[in-house]
């Protein structure tokens, strides 16, 4: 218990930070996520006449308690406090299965001071409650691969449980675990080894875990594996054929007061201003098959677009250059260069490597490759720092080894001598 007080700053810290910033009227998506919470509390998700199902339940299961116990909104938001000091908890234990406890603890510490880790903090929404289900997923999916047989089952079912909570959470995610499990169905069919049957159980308990919502959006929408209504808009706007306009979202009511997005996008938009979310959702999608479909250039562009997005929260359409820009591009930059570097003294000691690291990287590979093709934001890139941080830090600590020379370096058993160019002749 000791050990877990070295964390107590980063707990202070991140108080302060919600703290500083808590007060006021709800910002961005808070609002929506405390409706369905309140949705909850009167026991349904979604209004049957006026379908809404543009996130998950995961979050707004959180807050329900909070609406039925009338719990200020401040102490959710401290709540946030807990989930990311926990993320670092779960990192920091995971990272000691593999590295000394020094390196585990500086680890643990550079997530917990990363930037966007806390840049969120002070908001109802899902990113401090997802930080916290990664790390969890990393540690038990972790610990799942080193324990023997006896204990498959239980740490399979954490594991699940975790990873399909997130699913709930980040719906995006569902589509990740879906990949995943055929993925891993595939090479245990192949393979049937222990180790890939524990994965399989795995995202197998992940997908039991959502089958219940899942049932739900089918009986509200007639549609099998229906996990939201937002993905038509998302691609929509990643697939605009119009110069100037890289891929990023906008709202509805940000396209009628923007001029250049009015004049492309306002039409449409009329069109299917009478529609339900359902309807919406279809039309946007088709109206996004034809735009790749016709300019497939553009498409492509706006995914180079998506990318810079997606790792630098840069750019954006009809937004000027902001030095705000640099709280994502340089801590994101240094994590993207440590990982290129760890590409080679990986591949050097492959066989090194467990393969619950290969696994984990795969997963992530998976989710920022199906970003990729709708309208991304930076937001998609740090919830899966803690897993980056893992492979960086295994890659340093057990494949790569420092030293600093305090004598002249030798060729051919000779001392190399530099030669002084007397300035005197």
């Amino acid at each position: 218990m000791k050990r877990y007080l070295r964390f107590v700053p980063l707990l202070a810290l991140y108080l302060l930070v919600v703290l500083s910033s808590a007060s006021g009227p709800f910002q961005g998506d808070e609002g929506r996520y405390v409706w369905f919470a309140e949705n909850l509390a009167q026991g349904f998700y979604s209004p049957a006449d006026e379908i809404n199902l543009w996130n998950g339940p995961g979050y707004p299961l959180v807050l329900t308690p909070f609406v039925l116990l009338h719990i200020p909104w401040l102490y959710a938001k401290l709540l946030n406090a807990l989930f990311l000091v926990g993320a670092v908890l779960f990192l920091y234990e995971t990272l000691q299965f593999y590295v000394p406890e020094k390196a585990a603890r500086l680890f643990a510490y550079l997530l917990g001071l990363y930037p966007s880790f806390m840049a969120e903090a002070h908001l109802l929404i899902t990113e401090s409650l997802t930080f916290l289900l990664v790390a969890a997923l990393l540690y038990y999916f972790c610990r799942l691969q080193i324990e023997g047989r006896r204990r498959r089952w239980g740490l399979a079912v954490a594991a699940g449980l975790v990873l399909g909570y997130l699913c709930l959470t980040k719906i995006f995610f569902g589509y990740v675990l879906v990949a995943s499990l055929l993925v891993a169905l595939l090479v245990y069919a192949w393979k049937r080894t222990l180790t890939h049957q524990k994965t399989v159980l795995a995202l197998a308990v992940a997908m039991i875990v959502c089958l219940p919502y899942l049932g739900y959006t089918y009986s509200l929408t007639g549609k099998l594996f229906y996990w939201g209504d937002s993905g038509g808009m998302s691609l929509y706007w990643m697939s605009t054929p119009y110069e100037g306009e890289w891929g990023d979202w906008f709202m509805s009511r940000t396209v009628y007061s923007t001029p250049g997005l009015a004049e492309h996008h306002g039409a449409f938009l009329d069109e299917i201003a009478g529609l339900d979310s359902l309807q919406k959702d279809a039309a946007y999608r088709q109206a996004a098959i034809e735009h790749i479909r016709t300019n497939p250039q553009k498409y492509v562009i706006n995914w180079m677009a998506n990318v810079g997005r997606l790792l630098f929260n840069y750019p954006y359409s009809y937004t000027p250059q902001k030095l705000t820009t640099y709280f994502y591009l340089l801590p994101n930059m240094f994590i993207l260069v440590a990982l290129v570097f760890s590409l080679y003294p990986a591949w050097l000691g492959r066989r090194l490597i467990p393969y619950e690291m290969y696994a984990l990287l795969l997963f992530v590979v998976i989710a920022l490759g199906g970003s990729s093709l709708l309208s991304a934001y930076e937001r998609q890139f740090r919830v899966l720092a803690p897993i980056l941080l893992l492979w960086i830090a295994y890659v340093a600590a057990r494949l790569v080894k420092l030293e600093i020379r305090t004598t002249p370096p030798t060729d051919n058993g000779y001392t190399l001598r530099t030669r002084r160019i007397s300035l005197d002749k």
